[in-house]
């Protein structure tokens, strides 16, 4: 049974690693049937049709889940250059406004990934080897965009209540955030 006091701790590891293991669980997935795949064709002479199909469906899911992820460790690759030549407070200023321009465009993105799965809800629209409707594997898309966006939005609420950096870890972080990290 579910006591009370763990909730706040149950909360706190999906806040943490929601992505991760759920991103870790469609990668050893899709490893583990590519394996199976690459045995049995080899080994046996013979291939299993519906291994490819769910593999890629986990990859697809790794990628957009690792993507929301990198969003919350800040792990995304950025071209500081320009943010180390410029003052702080520029430099502050140019994070925050590609973090908007990546926000809209998320959004957008979501947006529009909740327009095609509602499309795939009225025409159905079905995977050739395992017949599985594609409305549940293109949720993917507003999901992965969906949390990136959250996650985007909880680093500027970190930064601006606890002081926590807007770039993660490191020396430009320290010096964009003037060391509030």
């Amino acid at each position: 049974m579910l006591r009370i006091d763990s909730i706040p701790a149950l909360w706190r590891l999906i806040e943490r690693h929601f992505e991760e293991y759920l991103a870790c669980l469609a990668l050893l997935l899709m490893a583990a049937l590519v394996f199976v795949q690459v045995v049995i064709r080899y080994v046996f002479n013979s291939a299993l049709s519906w291994t490819d199909e769910i593999a890629v469906y986990c990859m697809l899911s790794t990628v957009y889940l690792s993507a929301s992820w990198a969003v919350r460790e800040r792990a995304h690759i950025r071209v500081t250059t320009l943010l180390t030549s410029l003052p702080q407070t520029a430099s502050c200023v140019l994070v925050c406004a590609s973090d908007a321009i990546w926000c809209a465009t998320c959004a957008v993105v979501c947006w529009q990934g909740i327009l095609l799965n509602h499309s795939l809800w009225q025409q159905q629209y079905v995977s050739p080897v395992l017949k599985i409707d594609q409305k549940w594997p293109y949720l993917v898309i507003p999901i992965g965009f969906g949390l990136m966006l959250l996650r985007l939005i909880q680093v500027y609420y970190r930064w601006i209540r606890f002081g926590e950096s807007i770039l993660g870890r490191g020396a430009v972080s320290e010096r964009i955030d003037g060391g509030r990290a």
